[in-house]
């Protein structure tokens, strides 16, 4: 009696209705083969899909502004609300800034110019926290750099690509989303040129300012991860190219203010009819080099906080800094009060610090210690901070 032919694969044997192929050392039965190409065709599908779904990550620029994120202005302007008190006409131009900056990005097919943001104020005026803000309801890569570290390419300190690696890093190393983030340049009239004026050459000045330009104006720029102060080319480079970050700016311009017929919110407004820009004029006087002020087309001014809202930054904001010490005092099992007076005289002696808003924390701390300190014989008690002279007595 002849043998029946036995598949390889699933060791079954032949039968009218699953015949068996046979080659020289082989044999697979057609339920096998048929399973075999049905493998075939989910490989292919499913090759296809992730191939497609890799093509939709590079033509949408930044996974994170999903279409509920693309708000309007307004909606812009009422998350500031929440967290940060009066500057509405900053927060206006920040909402304006952000939203148009989202529209280059979801449309980079249109030739649109950036409209980088200068902020004058003084300091405390909260100039960084709006950007801080901002950045961080809308899920977009920041990068806030104090410029009076850097210095220009060749001397000790931070060179300028060091301001796109901390973006690209807080962009968690994903290039193509930090090249459509925001740079929040701080203390930026710290790298005015030495003495006022453009003539002078100084590394940490005027030549800073040029070293910015080049992010600025939209280079690709190469940034060393891998590299330490004393080679900092070293290691694999990252290329970044800058022409869609946001750059946002901020400084108090102290004494700029002070000069006769000064008007901030007419910066970088032109004259028509005598064809100049007198007030930006102003700014190049105080340091900064023509080609690097006419980089930031929007230029606004924050208001200098006074008593009335720095009760109201104490006490309305999401977060604020009563809430918190309320919170860390609820832990511990020790319910806190402030009452109207004690909360007056905080704000008075942090505006006397003229550290604005920032100089809080220090006040606070300073009259909380020792209750922090002895947290433990509260416990299950209240804590009520009323004013008098003896507990709101500084320690230098």
């Amino acid at each position: 009696m002849k043998n029946n032919k036995i598949c390889n694969f699933c060791k079954c044997t032949e039968t009218p209705e699953n015949k068996i192929i046979q080659t020289e050392k082989n044999t697979i039965c057609r339920a096998c083969a048929e399973t075999a190409l049905y493998l075939m065709d989910v490989q292919d599908i499913s090759e296809t899909i992730q191939n497609t779904q890799n093509k939709q990550s590079e033509d949408t620029p930044i996974d994170t502004l999903k279409k509920e994120n693309f708000k309007m202005p307004k909606d812009y302007k009422k998350i500031l609300d929440d967290f940060v008190i009066g500057q509405d006409d900053a927060k206006k131009v920040l909402s304006v800034a952000i939203f148009n900056h989202i529209k280059r990005i979801k449309n980079p097919e249109l030739k649109i110019d950036k409209s980088n943001v200068l902020f004058i104020g003084p300091t405390g005026s909260g100039k960084t926290y709006l950007a801080e803000t901002i950045s961080k309801h809308l899920d977009i890569p920041l990068a806030i750099v104090n410029t009076t570290s850097l210095t220009a390419a060749g001397y000790i300190g931070e060179d300028v690509a060091s301001v796109l690696e901390r973006l690209w890093k807080d962009a968690g190393e994903d290039v193509q989303k930090a090249e459509k983030g925001i740079i929040f340049l701080d203390e930026i009239d710290k790298i005015a040129t030495a003495g006022g004026g453009t003539r002078n050459k100084d590394v940490s000045g005027k030549a800073v300012q040029q070293e910015l330009l080049k992010i600025l104006e939209g280079d690709i720029v190469k940034i060393y991860p891998e590299g330490s102060n004393k080679n900092r080319k070293a290691g694999t480079p990252v290329e970044i190219n800058t022409k869609d970050i946001l750059f946002i700016a901020g400084g108090a311009f102290v004494g700029l203010k002070d000069k006769p017929g000064v008007q901030i919110s007419a910066l970088g407004q032109k004259n028509i009819k005598d064809n100049i820009q007198p007030d930006t004029e102003m700014l190049i006087d105080f340091g900064m080099i023509p080609e690097f002020i006419g980089r930031f087309p929007m230029i606004t001014e924050l208001e200098e906080i006074d008593k009335n809202a720095m009760v109201k930054i104490m006490t309305e904001p999401e977060g604020n800094i009563i809430e918190q010490y309320k919170t860390l005092f609820d832990l511990s099992n020790v319910k806190l009060n402030f009452d109207k007076k004690a909360i007056n005289e905080i704000a008075t002696i942090a505006l006397d610090k003229k550290t604005g808003a920032r100089g809080l924390r220090n006040v606070m701390e300073n009259i909380m210690m020792d209750y922090m300190f002895n947290i433990s014989e509260y416990s299950g008690e209240a804590v009520n901070i009323t004013y008098s002279y003896n507990k709101f007595k500084l320690k230098a």
